[in-house]
């Protein structure tokens, strides 16, 4: 009995790990939360407002796209107004709802 009862105190820690593998991963929301990638990347912006930005981008490569123009959500408070136009360099994550911008500033060219 008493060697039953050691072989099973030492074979639990074994199978703990199994137990953890099995576990809900971390949802998007928690992840875009605690690091997400962020991406560095030039356009021009096209359109402003306190909650979404449009952005011209040429081909982001790492993310897989192609050239485009797509709304940013604006992080809160919301980033420094700059003209329709201006040429810029941004940063951005991935977050629910969308991309949300981390940084903007005009380019110096």
């Amino acid at each position: 009995m008493r060697n039953l009862l050691s072989v099973a105190v030492f074979s639990l820690p074994l199978l703990s790990p199994v137990v953890q593998a099995e576990e809900p991963t971390t949802s998007h929301h928690a992840a875009a939360e605690h690091g997400a990638a962020v991406t560095h990347t030039q356009g021009v912006l096209k359109a402003w407002n306190p909650h979404k930005v449009s952005i011209a981008h040429p081909a982001i490569e790492s993310l897989g796209w192609p050239p485009m123009t797509m709304n940013f959500l604006q992080p809160q408070p919301p980033l420094a107004e700059l003209p329709a136009d201006t040429p810029i360099e941004f940063s951005f994550r991935q977050v629910d709802g969308g991309y949300q911008l981390i940084t903007l500033s005009a380019s110096q060219q």
